[in-house]
């Protein structure tokens, strides 16, 4: 084989250029959703998950010795990752490039296996955006038996449950003596305000943790405009008027730090449909993103490290190395000619603390 083709599609250099592509995961949704803060062996891990609490330390005599505290409410967790495993094809056309003398057409083939695995790296990066939308949206991820991703429950062969607890869904009954979510944000007398005061006096005191993020639907905006209490809030601010007025919640309205339009929220099926995750009547509120209480782990898978055929079965152990996350390596074919690239990805995002987050339905109830 030659040089130019083992430097383009070898395992290492090909996982380099499929990890290295710009992946742009932040779209609509914080960068921080995507830290890995785990790496697991193979698609099995670990991860703790925390009720969080607002218990004191006890107060006790000077020169005591110390009481003994268990912490309760830490579980670990043991998981499996989700893994997901497909190959293109790279045409003779290609590879004749690739193989020729001409520096200008090396260039256009290393060009082209840039373009394909940049368009084939889109779907990893797509799944996973998917996986964190639906974490945060709903707390559960659906997929079919052929492994595609579900945008409800419905025909479902294998879901994933973040364990968000069902006070913390809906209309946020979350101690058990009444919904938060009281009335429709639809009709224009419901205390919108009053809502999001209790919403952030209930995360304090079922986690101790702030609510510093809202996810919210397309619907939010116009509740918002035609809510008695919130444009008496603000009647005399034009600045956050205009902000509204023109399809935007500004941050800091409301005492939430950040607001994230969801409206855009959505992935394309294997049909070629277009499935919207975001209900417009609905509306995520979380603590700001933070390893303390969502996390993301990748695993690992070995790949290839060249495309030279080996003596036996130790040599093919040595020919290859565990990569974590996203992977790429590639085999040569011979009938016809042409090369086939593999590429897969092994990850999972985790709810530490499903209680922290309030998966909230405000309309149309």
């Amino acid at each position: 084989m030659s040089a130019t083709l083992q430097q383009v599609l070898g395992g290492e250099n090909l996982c380099g250029v499929i990890q290295g592509i710009k992946s742009g995961t932040g779209d609509d949704l914080p960068q921080d959703f995507f830290r890995v803060d785990g790496k697991c062996e193979g698609n099995t891990g670990k991860y703790f998950r925390v009720d969080g609490d607002r218990k004191t330390a006890r107060i006790a005599q000077y020169g005591s010795p110390s009481k003994r505290r268990n912490l309760k409410g830490v579980t670990e967790i043991p998981v499996t990752l989700l893994h997901t495993i497909e190959h293109i094809i790279h045409n003779v056309t290609t590879l004749q490039n690739l193989e020729s003398v001409n520096g200008g057409k090396q260039q256009l083939g290393r060009e082209q296996v840039a373009r394909d695995t940049a368009d084939f790296k889109r779907r990893f990066i797509e799944l996973r955006k998917a996986c964190v939308r639906m974490a945060i949206a709903s707390g559960q991820v659906h997929f079919d038996s052929d492994g595609n991703l579900l945008s409800s429950s419905t025909g479902a062969a294998f879901s994933i449950d973040f364990g968000v607890p069902a006070g913390n869904k809906n209309q946020l009954n979350v101690f058990g003596d009444g919904a938060i979510i009281s009335g429709s944000w639809a009709s224009a007398n419901t205390g919108i305000i009053t809502h999001i005061k209790k919403i952030k006096k209930a995360s304090k005191k079922l986690t101790g943790y702030e609510i510093g993020c809202a996810f919210y639907g397309a619907s939010i905006i116009d509740y918002f405009l035609a809510n008695t209490q919130v444009t008496k809030l603000i009647a005399n601010n034009s600045a956050t008027q205009l902000v509204l007025q023109g399809g935007e919640i500004p941050d800091g309205f409301l005492g939430i730090k950040k607001w994230y339009p969801m409206d855009s929220s959505f992935y394309e099926d294997d049909d070629g449909t277009i499935q919207e995750i975001w209900g417009d009547d609905n509306i995520t509120f979380t603590p700001t993103p933070s390893l303390e209480w969502f996390g993301f782990l990748e695993g690992s898978y070995p790949v290839p490290k060249t495309l030279d055929i080996v003596k036996d079965a130790a040599a093919a152990l040595d020919n290859t190395m565990q990569v974590y996350g996203q992977f790429s390596y590639a085999t040569l074919q011979d009938d016809p000619v042409s090369a086939k690239q593999v590429a897969g990805d092994t990850f999972l995002p985790v709810l530490k603390v499903p209680k922290a987050v309030f998966q909230a339905k405000v309309a149309n109830f």
